[in-house]
């Protein structure tokens, strides 16, 4: 984790002297450092993904493993974006993003809510 907060701190100091000489520059350092350290998460999400995929095999929620594992992949997606979209000073469209990222694990989540309520109607009756 240090060494995530150190090149994130390299690109802030890199990023507050381009913007002095080359402002152009600044963009690219500030566009790089995002998309690096959005593969060092994603990386670092594997191994929570391995676990879970460990304990849940054999169980009868083998099968929404992949959805939990797409809205989570959205879920990150959509917030990388969304702050590039505010770092760029479009804080319009990154709220709409993120709108359209809860919309769409929503919809993800359909088949899941539908078998939820069945689930609990037969405790019901």
């Amino acid at each position: 984790m240090i060494k995530y907060c150190g090149a994130a701190i390299c690109a802030l100091i890199a990023i507050i002297i381009l913007k002095g000489q080359k402002s152009e520059f600044a963009g690219i350092v500030s566009l790089a450092a995002a998309v690096l350290l959005f593969g060092a998460a994603a990386a670092e999400f594997y191994p929570t993904l391995k676990l879970m995929r460990g304990l849940i095999e054999g169980t009868s929620f083998e099968s929404y493993l992949g959805t939990l594992t797409k809205a989570l992949g959205i879920t990150l997606a959509v917030q990388f974006s969304a702050e590039l979209c505010r770092d760029a000073g479009e804080s319009a469209i990154a709220s709409k993003l993120e709108l359209v990222g809860k919309a769409e694990i929503i919809l993800l989540c359909l088949p899941l809510l539908r078998e939820l309520i069945g689930l609990a109607a037969g405790f019901m009756t």
